[in-house]
């Protein structure tokens, strides 16, 4: 009985392993992260934009994704050159430059759309689609605005 058992824990342990229940996995953890650096990021761009309204939706963005996390956040992309992330080269140019400031903050919005269209087509769980489709409203409003 007890050779029956183990065998059958050996097997369980090398299967794949199962979705989570609540549709939150892999993909979803990945993108909120991702997300979360590129916000956090873009944050010291946009301050020097002096425009409240980005602000307020990063800030806005960060909450509803920090919310998502169901472990601790690690930033796993600090100093990485990602899209829609800015570099800290490029916010330091952008301090002194008006004009990397409005390319970066362009280059910003549109990049970070982008992923953010990427992933409306692999997010699943509910909850994260839902900050998904907020982040793409948000972009889509921001470059309309100019």
């Amino acid at each position: 009985m007890i050779v029956l058992l183990l065998a059958g824990l050996l097997v369980a342990c090398q299967q794949e392993p199962q979705p989570p229940q609540n549709g939150y996995g892999a993909t979803e953890r990945a993108f909120v992260e991702l997300a979360i650096a590129t916000d956090e990021q873009a944050l010291k761009l946009l301050e020097l934009t002096g425009e409240a309204e980005l602000k307020e939706n990063r800030h806005t963005e960060l909450a509803e994704l920090k919310k998502l996390l169901d472990a601790p956040y690690v930033n796993n992309h600090a100093g990485h050159d990602m899209p829609g992330m800015p570099t800290d080269a490029e916010i330091q140019l952008a301090s002194t430059s008006p004009d990397a400031l409005k390319q970066f903050v362009h280059a910003h919005l549109t990049e970070s759309l982008e992923v953010v269209r990427s992933a409306r087509t692999a997010i699943t769980h509910p909850p994260t689609a839902e900050v998904v489709e907020l982040m793409e409203r948000h972009r889509t409003a921001e470059l309309a605005a100019g």
